[in-house]
């Protein structure tokens, strides 16, 4: 099926407009080594350095480093719920590059987005291709470079990161009208990001059922028996990783009366959940912030952005030949139909089905992006016409997207750098304790198990929070202890063979501010408001060394009553 260039009530556009032309081999080639050149400059600092990485790669990967060397985190609880939190897909990917090919899961996880990214520009850029040509193709392809939203979520390599590429997939095989391309896809997200799965094949379901009711050509998918299969082991995969998770003792999701109840869910919790967000943050200020410029330059610089954007977009809203699209809109209003039926139930069942607005952002930016992809190429339709004006567009789009999204979804971690030495110097089967944020950086760069830590406290999961929460208390009970034996009989009763202490902790600004999350910090403050000083701070009772200016590195082996296992030196 292929489109024209323009329609005929917009030929004198077309007139102007570069030849209408198949897309080749070349086009295919150029926007992949673009994508990857935009990636490789914006995730410089991240390809650079092996601290510097996304957040959540702290919480999800750090256990993988078991497959390169088999003494790193001996079995415990952390490690374990993070194993058991990973898709099936994901660790499949992870393990064949770590057995395979070596490649250390922080390496690996930056490559696979750099992999991921040019997936999702490739798959914009078939959109606009099936649609009407290579000239769309590539305004399609700008926005993937031009939105932070999608790198952000792609960065780290998670699971979370194929949802954006394998949405865009599953809509490019929508309209290409291949049934088979839509039944691969929709098992790579049962694979890799299940809630995308639940989407895609509810959507497309709906599609089936709309079509039977209007008596309108149904989408390729789900259209043959086999098709019933490929939802059955989608399904399968689904709730076979939702059941894996209850079975182990780590769900279910919580329930509605649980988040309303739980502090750890409000606006000074965890997790600022509850009360749920105003519908127009998901559909419509979240979406535009990466859009204008809100995240880089502020409030007001955003807003003028999108003021000097409106007229554009109206422009070329007016000039565009919608008549020719009209294979967008129908998969374009099941997507967005389906994500909001999934958004509604998702918020009156909350969690049960997961936080409420990964069944809309992902839909509503991927149409929002096609919109500006469709306005602008039609307001730029002069400037193609002219014999340099594509490549010259095409630059500044790669300019533009290597600047916007430098950065994006990285956080630099080098300044704990020689924490992380003193650390990884350590037994193997060292286990440490702290400030549960210093501690996701210990576990995952200075690869020693840890009590609790800060990205692995998910109070959506019922049965993890109940093994978290006493572990999260009693670490911090030890941390802010004015009595020494308080945190002797800590280091007894879990095994910890060494405290790291970050002076900082203790200054009474950081207690104002809070130093962790509710119900914690009311619980922090009770405990520094005792007369006394903090019994980690006192050299002669826990005698330290100080890897870094202001982190102390205390060993708690040979303190009276300390594990046995845990008192041989070094």
């Amino acid at each position: 099926m292929r489109f024209v260039c323009c329609s005929p009530i917009h030929k004198a556009d077309c007139q102007a407009c570069a030849p209408c032309r198949p897309v080749r081999s070349a086009d295919w080639l150029a926007v992949c080594l673009l994508s990857a050149l935009v990636f490789a400059v914006a995730h410089r600092l991240g390809l650079a350095s092996p601290y510097v990485a996304n957040d959540d790669v702290r919480q999800q990967l750090f256990w993988m480093a078991r497959w390169l060397d088999p003494a790193l985190y001996p079995p415990d609880f952390l490690s374990d719920y993070a194993a058991a939190y990973v898709p099936a897909g994901v660790k499949a990917l992870y393990f064949a590059a770590a057995k395979g090919l070596g490649v250390d899961p922080i390496l690996f996880s930056k490559l696979l987005t750099g992999g991921l990214f040019v997936l999702l520009a490739a798959s914009f850029f078939g959109i606009g291709a099936t649609l009407e040509g290579p000239a769309l193709g590539w305004f399609c392809a700008a926005m993937a470079w031009g939105m932070p939203y999608f790198l952000k979520n792609i960065s780290g390599g998670l699971s979370r990161a194929f949802a954006g590429p394998l949405l865009a997939l599953f809509f490019w095989a929508w309209l290409r009208r291949s049934g088979r391309g839509m039944a691969w896809v929709l098992l790579l997200q049962a694979a890799t990001i299940p809630y995308i799965a639940m989407l895609c094949a509810g959507c497309a379901c709906l599609d089936a059922v709309m079509a039977r009711l209007t008596d309108k050509t149904a989408a390729p998918f789900p259209s043959r028996p086999v098709h019933g299969l490929v939802l059955a082991a989608a399904a399968a995969a689904v709730l076979g990783m939702n059941q894996a998770l209850a079975a182990k003792g780590y769900g279910p999701l919580v329930g509605r009366a649980a988040l309303a109840a739980g502090p750890e869910f409000g606006p000074n919790g965890r997790l600022d959940l509850f009360p749920l967000p105003n519908p127009f943050l998901d559909l419509v200020y979240w979406p535009f912030e990466s859009i204008g410029l809100f995240l880089e330059w502020g409030l007001i610089p955003g807003i003028a952005t999108l003021a000097v954007l409106v007229p554009v977009l109206w422009i070329g809203a007016r000039r565009a030949p919608w008549r020719d699209y009209l294979p967008l809109y129908r998969p374009a209003a099941m997507l967005l139909a389906g994500s909001l039926g999934l958004y509604a139930l998702a918020r009156a069942i909350a969690l049960v089905l997961f936080v409420p607005d990964r069944y809309i952002s992902y839909s509503i930016n991927l149409l929002y992006a096609l919109g500006l992809a469709l306005c602008l190429r039609w307001f730029f339709a002069g400037v193609l016409a002219r014999r340099l004006g594509g490549p010259l567009l095409c630059a500044l789009a790669v300019c533009f997207g290597c600047w916007r999204l430098s950065g994006v979804g990285l956080y630099d971690y080098r300044a704990d750098a020689p924490l992380f030495a003193a650390v990884t110097a350590l037994p193997k089967d060292a286990l440490l304790a702290g400030n549960p944020k210093d501690m996701d950086n210990v576990l995952t760069f200075g690869r020693r198990n840890v009590v609790a830590s800060y990205e692995l406290a998910h109070p959506w999961s019922v049965g993890a929070w109940k093994i978290m929460t006493p572990r999260l208390g009693h670490q911090l009970e030890a941390y802010y202890a004015v009595d020494p034996d308080t945190v002797r009989e800590f280091a007894r009763v879990y095994g910890v063979t060494h405290m790291v202490v970050r002076e900082g902790d203790y200054a009474p600004n950081v207690m104002e501010k809070g130093p962790l999350f509710a119900p914690f910090d009311d619980h922090i403050r009770e405990l520094t408001a005792t007369s006394g000083n903090f019994a980690l701070l006192d050299g002669a009772e826990f005698p330290y060394t100080s890897p870094e200016p202001g982190v102390r590195l205390v060993d708690l082996r040979r303190q009276p009553g300390a594990a046995r296992g845990q008192t041989s030196s070094e």
